[in-house]
């Protein structure tokens, strides 16, 4: 379910964050095709979510550590569409998108722990962009070493890639379900 801007806020303060526990009104899902994850999102003025708190290092440790998956395949193929996986980073690309050269590609090549299994697959994590594209407009030229020394960063650190599947297209039906893989998040702890 698409989540807005304004459902980020309430009252001006900032009610969701990465690793924060927000309390909020969710239904059970009744579209289409159900997922086990799918829940709506009651928008309420007379309850709206609220921030309880941010969890610490040593929470978030904890966390990932209790909901990683052993493989890709693992979490596919249990009707889930959302999973959290270690990997081993092969390479990391941020790149004009060929497509359109206005906007960038990210992507990150990766091989679950399974292994035999080689992933290429782009990254929609916005902080990631950000991250990149301050980089590229503070050190031009410079691209290609920082890439280099991210991906050697996540090797050497503790590090998930958060993975999910997009909406099904039917116009260019993705290899799971009509879906395409993508990492929705880096987290490096």
């Amino acid at each position: 379910m698409p989540v807005y801007q304004s459902d980020l806020f309430a009252q001006e303060e900032k009610v969701f964050e990465v690793f924060g526990v927000t309390e909020m009104v969710l239904n059970d899902w009744w579209g289409a095709a159900p997922r086990a994850e799918d829940r709506f999102f009651v928008r309420n003025p007379q309850i709206t979510p609220q921030m309880i708190k941010v969890l610490s290092d040593g929470e978030k440790a904890k966390l990932s550590r209790t909901l990683v998956d052993n493989s890709v395949d693992a979490i596919f193929s249990r009707s889930r569409t959302l999973g959290l996986v270690k990997v081993i980073v092969k390479d990391v690309n941020f790149r004009r998108n060929p497509y359109n050269p206005l906007e960038y590609e990210a992507r990150l090549v990766f091989e679950d722990p399974v292994g035999g299994m080689i992933y290429n697959w782009m990254v929609t994590d916005i902080l990631w962009y950000k991250t990149f594209q301050k980089f590229i407009r503070e050190n031009p030229g410079l691209l290609s070493s920082k890439l280099r020394e991210t991906r050697e960063m996540l090797n050497l650190r503790e590090s998930y890639l958060v993975i999910g599947l997009t909406r099904i297209f039917l116009e260019y039906p993705g290899p799971y379900g009509g879906c395409w893989p993508q990492v929705l998040g880096i987290i490096t702890l």
